[in-house]
């Protein structure tokens, strides 16, 4: 900064009169506390540390006196210093742009290891040295970071293994053993393919080729015991599936689906006739089945549903009593959903020993059974809710005490 002239006056009293006038420094924002008469202002401007003056070393900076010290040392381009590094000697201006490239400034690698090395250093460190550069699988040639490599290797599917069978192949890799040892190594004992069936060869795999040839017959043989063993078996879990999902609970509810489509064929029909599946008495009981004619049968015919219980031969029949006694019951599911009392169509009959239909059956049940030709008409069939979502239920239980008819 320049100092500032002093004032001419013309009048030289008024001229005394300012100059001796007290003033400021003209830095006084800066920190100056000198104040005196006007005319010893630019006497202090020539010492004032606050002052700008040009920079010694000729930069053509303007700097304070109070700041001259540190310009020269730290911040002017043509001051002499030192890098710290490489203890070579710059201006100020040029070790600037020489911080960004010395070659003995440690920095950190690039790989983010963690490690400081001089930057005359860093490609070799990051091609040879660095825990976090790529390096390729010597075995399957895919790359890793190198401080994972070794974990790596152990796992490699390439990774080269000798034959646990000592055969002539010295290094197999891993991902190929198992294929090796199934199709190749010529060392390995193999059983014959039809130990299962309980063929006991086993020796070489060329012992193996021959023993396949030579024995067709033999393997045959024990292909067809193999096929009757399982149709034993599967008949026999077959049988036991059938008693798990079996009814012996004595009472049968039957859900007739599409029913207008039944009704419709069973007109079209004669003799239409829909079978219910098999259930038991109990779990040793008689085995019994129940039919339904939707258009009727004898007296009801055309105009009646006709529904009978026919026995069917079965399992334990050697060990019931004979004839069949139980009170059979028939019912007709009114599927009211209202509040209103269901109004079910209920049958149920004695049986009359003296009949062959209760007489203990042969391996042919009886074509017909027994039942009511007239268990409901058509014309009632469609009051009430008895069909329902085109669906109809009927009951049929079997009682161990005799009922009243209704």
């Amino acid at each position: 900064m320049k100092s500032q002239q002093p004032l001419v006056y013309p009048d030289p009293d008024a001229r005394a009169t300012v100059m001796g006038s007290h003033v400021y420094c003209i830095h006084y924002k800066e920190g100056c506390k000198w104040t005196d008469e006007l005319r010893k202002l630019q006497g202090h401007l020539n010492t004032c540390k606050y002052d700008a003056v040009p920079c010694t070393n000729q930069c053509a900076a303007m700097i304070p006196r109070v700041l001259m010290k540190d310009h020269l040392f730290y911040t002017c381009p043509k001051r002499r210093t030192m890098c710290k590094f490489c203890n070579k000697e710059f201006t100020g201006e040029m070790l600037e742009g020489h911080m960004g490239s010395c070659q003995y400034e440690p920095i950190f690698c690039e790989n983010k290891c963690g490690l400081k090395i001089h930057r005359r250093f860093v490609a070799n460190h990051r091609m040879n040295e660095c825990a976090k550069r790529l390096v390729a699988c010597r075995y399957c040639q895919k790359e890793f970071v190198y401080d994972t490599l070794q974990n790596h290797t152990a796992k490699c599917p390439r990774y080269p293994l000798p034959c646990p069978n000592c055969c002539e192949q010295s290094k197999i890799p891993s991902e190929d053993m198992e294929s090796h040892l199934k199709e190749e190594c010529h060392s390995v004992i193999l059983h014959c393919m039809f130990r299962d069936m309980g063929c006991m060869f086993k020796g070489l795999r060329s012992a193996l080729e021959q023993h396949m040839e030579e024995s067709t017959n033999p393997h045959l043989v024990l292909m067809i015991d193999l096929v009757l063993r399982q149709q034993h078996q599967i008949s026999t879990l077959q049988n036991a599936l059938q008693n798990l999902t079996l009814n012996t609970s004595g009472v049968l509810i039957w859900k007739i689906a599409d029913y207008a489509h039944k009704m419709a064929e069973a007109k079209s029909k004669e003799g239409y006739e829909l079978c219910s599946a098999p259930f038991y008495t109990s779990q040793y009981g008689y085995k019994l089945m129940a039919t339904l004619f939707l258009n009727g049968n004898g007296a009801g015919e055309g105009s009646h549903a006709s529904v009978y219980i026919k026995i069917l031969p079965g399992e334990y029949d050697s060990l019931l009593t004979w004839p069949f006694s139980h009170t059979v019951s028939f019912t007709l599911y009114d599927q009211v959903v209202s509040q209103e009392k269901p109004c079910h169509v209920v049958e149920s009959f004695d049986p009359d020993p003296s009949w062959k239909n209760f007489q203990r059956p042969s391996k042919e049940p009886n074509s017909l059974g027994f039942g009511f030709s007239r268990f409901v008409s058509h014309e009632n069939l469609t009051k009430q809710s008895y069909v329902r979502d085109n669906t109809i239920f009927i009951k049929v239980q079997v009682h161990s005490s005799k009922i009243i008819t209704v």
